[in-house]
């Protein structure tokens, strides 16, 4: 490993990889990109689309635990990140899903100009190439409402849609069309409300997952001004104070039990992710001064935003029973070495069946009904938005809250994701990783339908506990702390009542069947519903903000253009500097815009 190149980048995931590509662009410019994992882009697991479960709670996760949470009852949720060249990208469900351009435009309005979706838009379409399937698919799967005019036609990462003919699919878009809520247009629009299918992150070609390293780092790897080096620990950055401000020229690293510092002549570029970046950050000496000097860590700038402001997608949901006959992926899910044996082989002889998907494709995005619908809706939403003073200290606080409030009374704007999943989902686990899909039942077939809260208000954080790199930080991200969080959640929740009811999807759902564990009795029930979503909520792996981009005044720890206010040569390009969590994973874009 060379110990001297113009940019270090910590962090070889999705951000990383989309950098460092970019950079590398210009042959002058040299580039080494440093990931704690290792490279596992050949593994099966991480290439067959459908066998992404098996991943969960692997070493290619980095094993982090949030603390009890206050929210939900003192449950601890796993808070697993992908810990392999390609981040993240490498081992989730692959959900190809587009953003709201009221939630991007939001991010201008928060203080960062140019950061807004007009000026993204494009850049959103340059990072993929979207795939329709055959014709007969296109029409199964109610495919009508990709618009070519924002389809991403020339992009590295590869989307498309499953070649199936599974009723279900067809019976979810159907269903929320009969309630009012068809497909408002393309997701990538970023307009959409409604029920819909979307697009999954897989190479149609090869029928394998496509990642930040498919799209990214293998079209670059031979370059020669282009240096990735797996396992090894960033322990911290360096920092020269001789100028003004302090400059950042290199990090200190750990390799095979040896020690060393790389120097960045120009920048150094942290990419490790929204609980590795705050935690880097705060082991350098960048954070609260009455955190670290505690700690025997001198203090280069005294920030207090530094590992506050995080933000996660919580979810809730419930398996229904489906009537005799439905296909789904249970006997998968419980390890039937049949089905697993009858599913490989067709994968790999057609590239066909159920190890072909991903996680979920059959999904929605929905306001609150109740907010939105009938001539309660008014005074519903202002009974809520009066009962829920701002429950979440921060500087930010008064911005969040009045955006979030804003979208509540509008039937265009999504607050829920609603998705599907063809099998039995155990919201109350005992364990983590693989065990919420494969303890979820021991027999019978499912349909599990999971809500996500699209923009919580309860804001948590991320801290080091003690000066050692190999330590874990403490993470907690207060979910459903903000009582309007529960009231959305919970709200939504008591809709899938009602879509289940609903024909086409209550034809193929058994007549009194089974639900899944510890689901309440009448979903209707607002009461009932409140409770069950504090006892069964779990995250989507969705984590964000850590490190915000914002006016340092308002809880920033960068600018809009990325810098770490109070040092010079060090950015931050990962999923922490997101002011708000988005509906769907900017990475790519952020590499672009770089």
């Amino acid at each position: 490993m060379e110990s001297r190149h113009e940019f270090v980048i910590v962090g070889g995931g999705l951000a990383g990889l989309v950098v460092a590509a970019r950079l590398t662009e210009d042959p002058n410019t040299s580039v080494l990109v440093l990931e704690a994992g290792g490279n596992h882009t050949t593994d099966p697991r991480v290439r067959t689309p459908g066998l992404w479960p098996s991943l969960l709670g692997s070493d290619f996760y980095w094993d982090f635990r949030s603390t009890p949470q206050k929210g939900l009852d003192g449950k601890i949720i796993p808070l697993s990140q992908g810990k392999l060249l390609g981040g993240s990208s490498a081992i989730n469900g692959q959900a190809f899903v587009a953003n709201s351009k009221s939630a991007i435009d939001a991010w201008a309005q928060f203080g960062n100009p140019s950061w807004d979706w007009k000026t993204l838009a494009p850049y959103f379409k340059k990072c993929h190439t979207l795939s329709r399937p055959s014709p007969a698919a296109c029409d199964h799967l109610r495919l009508n409402y990709i618009d070519d005019t924002v389809r991403g036609t020339d992009g590295p990462v590869q989307a498309s849609f499953p070649e199936t003919d599974d009723p279900l699919p067809a019976a979810w878009v159907d269903t929320l069309a009969a309630l009012g809520y068809p497909a408002s247009g393309d997701p990538f629009s970023g307009e959409l409300v409604g029920g819909y299918i979307n697009a999954m992150n897989i190479d149609p070609t090869s029928g394998t997952r496509s990642d930040a390293v498919t799209a990214y780092y293998e079209p670059a790897k031979d370059r020669p001004n282009l240096h990735v080096v797996t396992d090894v620990v960033v322990e911290k950055i360096v920092f020269a104070k001789s100028g003004t401000m302090p400059k950042a020229i290199g990090v200190q690293v750990q390799r095979d039990g040896h020690s060393l510092v790389v120097e960045a002549t120009k920048e150094v570029i942290l990419a490790a992710g929204v609980f590795g970046t705050p935690k880097l950050l705060e082991l350098s000496g960048v954070g609260l001064r009455e955190r670290l000097e505690p700690l025997g860590i001198p203090v280069v700038v005294d920030n207090a935003n530094v590992g506050e402001n995080l933000q996660d997608h919580p979810n809730v949901g419930v398996s229904f029973e489906v009537a005799d006959g439905v296909k789904t992926m249970d006997d998968l899910s419980r390890q039937d070495s049949e089905a697993i044996a009858a599913a490989m082989g067709e994968y790999v002889t057609k590239k066909t069946g159920p190890f072909a998907v991903g996680g979920n494709f059959a999904g929605s995005m929905l306001p609150v009904i109740d907010f939105v619908d009938g001539p309660e809706s008014e005074s519903t939403l202002k009974s809520a938005l009066d009962a829920s003073d701002d429950a979440t200290p921060g500087l930010f606080s008064p911005y969040h809250a009045s955006f979030v409030h804003s979208l509540l009374g509008r039937r265009s704007e999504g607050t829920g994701n609603f998705f599907t999943y063809a099998a039995c989902g155990n919201f109350m686990p005992e364990g983590s990783g693989a065990s919420i899909i494969e303890n979820a039942s021991s027999a019978g077939n499912f349909i599990t339908i999971v809500v996500a809260l699209l923009f919580p208000l309860s804001r948590g954080s991320v801290h080091i506990i003690s000066a050692d790199p190999a330590g874990k930080p403490s993470i907690d991200p207060r979910y459903l702390e903000h009582p309007l969080d529960l009231e959305v959640l919970a709200r939504h929740l008591r809709f899938i009542d009602t879509i289940v009811r609903t024909e086409p999807l209550s034809r193929y759902l058994k007549s009194n069947g089974r639900r899944s564990n510890g689901a309440p009795e009448d979903l209707r029930d607002l009461k009932q519903a409140k409770e069950y979503t504090k006892t069964a909520a779990l995250s989507c792996y969705h984590p964000t903000s850590s490190c915000a981009m914002l006016p340092r005044e308002r809880g920033g720890v960068v600018d809009p253009k990325l810098c770490v206010y109070g040092v010079e040569g060090l950015r931050v390009v990962d999923s922490s500097i997101f002011p708000i969590v988005p509906e769907f994973y900017e990475g790519y874009c952020v590499g672009f815009f770089f």
